[in-house]
């Protein structure tokens, strides 16, 4: 007998009647496999894939399931619709005949008298409601409503794909309206995310990602209340309110707040407007995993193609050269772009055009029935990690303890890192090689920003090259002292100086001139050698300002600098001189006025009094030399 704690009865949100506590199982994680669908259309019907010609690289994806008395079948997962129906042994179309025998044996499922019917926007379903077994991913639903299907059109069926689970919200279920929830044991109508989550597990939300052809670098995974291994941050995934309709919250449905194609880095927005929310309203779309297209208006689709220089044929399909990348980024909500790798939106049905994958379908759109502007389907899902959440989260996205009612939330994160995806595409579409798993470019991010466009390579271009001229400025200034430093050297060598002493009092040290042998005077009287320059300091104190100002040096400060100093030893521009002692200078970038002197030519070209310095840093107190130099 199945345990009921809670039922889906909601309307806009809805809540869980509460009927007596479950028991918790473990989490589960489901692989998903991806299998081909081949579709060969020739006569345009009402249907969308109506457009296609033979358009080859198209799969499902789909779960082994084990239902009534221990058979294992396939079935696709499908966020798009709410109901389970699987192709029965009493079905006797040509699709059921695909199967190679895997059709669903009824014989121990007990019947409901109700008949179910249902129309995608491919094809038809239909057959006898009945309650059986149902398990997958360790979970077992005893009476599990689904449809034992008799009918099966335009549905590519085979031995891996015998019938759906739909993953929309329960609201939208055709079964649950023939038949309405109930919070006894009884049997009933719910879909089967209101069965599971009336009894476990603890956290109530369904995590999906779809792998990509040819590369293993994304795992294709269904999970139930739990994240896969590949997504090392769930708290980067970033939730939105549903978008609801008439009816109540059905789809996992969100706004389109902008499309745009990038050329050559370049942006190029592409104008929206709605058909079903009515005129100057946004798009809305629907994530619709059991689509292998993405879906819009012929409006929409004439903007994104027109954007690369690509029109519409005479029967309305969009074809791109094979070579020629569609980059596109599409912004839901308020959640940063999404970018989608350009492998995922051409396939190969020539050599040079491809068919692109998304496609104008004007009269699906226009039907009543139809909820969105936009079909995102597999190509747009294999570029996000998607959470179909029936309780919103914490600000850090952890679910809690689950409660009583529930707020559905449409979990995204781009996996896609689009410099990598160009490189993909061009090893795949224009030297014709396989893409490499370790160097793919779906990466378990952290975060959607990054997850960003490929017209940042742009900027990447522009940081290299100026780091570059940079690095050429810094080579020719390398190159330019190089010079300067020899041509130094070639003068005569000065002599070294005595240690000058300490001046104790008020903590600082003289800049003092050396003997005449090192320094020059303006003075035109000749000096004798052996004699000291300056008198004792009382002397340099007591005297006159005017005879101390003739005399003057360049002095080396000890830390590779030459800089000019006054006579009385204070540096030009410097403050005078305090209790005997001269201010210590502790500051770098001091310009300093250099005096004009006769025949000077600096190590530049320049005359001394044509250019200015740049003060250095004295040396502490007590250490250090001072050395003067002509």
């Amino acid at each position: 007998m199945r345990r009921r704690d809670l039922v889906w009865v909601g309307h806009v949100e809805g809540r869980w009647e509460t009927r007596a506590p479950g028991n918790p199982r473990a989490l589960a994680a489901i692989l998903l496999s991806p299998r081909p669908r081949y579709y060969d259309i020739t006569a345009p019907t009402f249907h969308f894939y109506a457009f296609v010609t033979n358009i080859r690289h198209v799969r499902s994806y789909t779960f082994e399931a084990v239902v009534g008395a221990g058979q294992k079948l396939s079935l696709q997962v499908d966020t798009g619709s709410s109901d389970l129906w699987i192709a029965s042994k009493s079905c006797s179309s040509s699709s059921c005949g695909q199967t190679d025998g895997h059709l669903y044996d009824a014989s121990s499922s007990t019947s409901t008298g109700k008949t179910f019917s249902i129309t995608y926007l491919k094809g038809m379903v239909s057959g006898s409601i009945v309650w059986d077994k149902f398990s997958m991913g360790g979970y077992s639903l005893d009476s599990q409503a689904l449809a034992a299907a008799t009918v099966v059109t335009s549905e590519p069926l085979s031995a891996a794909f015998s019938g759906i689970l739909g993953l929309a919200l329960p609201l939208n279920s055709i079964i649950a309206e023939l038949i309405p929830p109930v919070t006894s044991n009884s049997p009933d109508g719910a879909a089967w995310a209101s069965n599971l989550f009336s009894i476990t597990p603890a956290h109530r939300f369904l995590s999906l990602l779809l792998s990509r052809p040819g590369s293993d670098a994304v795992p294709a995974q269904l999970g139930i209340g739990r994240h896969p291994e590949f997504i090392t941050q769930p708290s980067a995934v970033q939730y939105a309110v549903l978008e609801s309709d008439v009816r109540g919250t059905l789809f996992w449905k969100v706004d389109v707040r902008a499309i745009t194609v990038w050329v050559d880095g370049q942006e190029r927005p592409v104008q929206l407007s709605s058909v079903v929310n009515g005129l100057g309203a946004l798009p809305s779309a629907v994530l619709d995993s059991g689509v292998p297209l993405i879906l819009t208006t012929s409006a929409i689709a004439n903007g994104i193609y027109g954007a690369i220089g690509v029109a519409p044929d005479n029967k309305g399909q969009y074809y791109v050269p094979c070579t020629t990348p569609l980059n596109l980024t599409i912004t839901l909500d308020d959640r940063p772009p999404i970018p989608l790798h350009p492998l995922d939106l051409t396939s190969e049905s020539g050599s040079t055009f491809c068919t692109g994958v998304i496609q104008a379908a004007d009269s699906v759109f226009t039907a009543p029935t139809v909820p969105a502007d936009i079909i995102l389907g597999v190509p747009f899902l294999r570029n996000t990690y998607t959470v179909m959440a029936y309780e919103p989260p914490d600000d850090a996205g952890t679910f809690g303890a689950s409660g009583d009612s529930i707020k559905p939330r449409l979990g995204l994160l781009g996996i896609t890192d689009p410099a990598r995806a160009m490189d993909e595409f061009h090893t795949v579409r224009v030297l014709r090689q396989p893409v490499s798993t370790s160097n793919s470019s779906s990466l378990p991010l952290s975060s959607n920003t990054g997850a960003t466009p490929q017209h940042l390579s742009i900027g990447l271009i522009v940081l290299i090259s100026l780091l570059g001229f940079f690095a050429l400025c810094l080579g020719l200034f390398g190159v330019r002292w190089c010079v300067t430093r020899r041509r130094f050297q070639r003068r005569p060598e000065a002599m070294s100086p005595p240690d000058i002493p300490t001046e104790t009092e008020g903590g600082y040290a003289y800049a003092r001139a050396s003997s005449c042998d090192s320094t020059k005077r303006r003075s035109k009287n000749t000096i004798d050698p052996g004699k000291e320059l300056y008198d004792d300091e009382e002397t340099m104190r007591s005297g006159r300002w005017e005879a101390y100002m003739q005399d003057y040096g360049v002095v080396d400060l000890g830390l590779g600098r030459q800089d000019e100093v006054w006579g009385d030893n204070t540096l030009v521009g410097g403050a005078a001189p305090a209790r005997g002692a001269h201010e210590r200078r502790m500051s770098v970038g001091v310009p300093l006025l250099s005096q004009e002197s006769p025949g000077r030519v600096d190590e530049f070209g320049a005359r001394a009094g044509d250019r200015t310095s740049m003060a250095g840093v004295g040396t502490l107190a007590g250490g250090g030399k001072v050395e003067a130099v002509v």
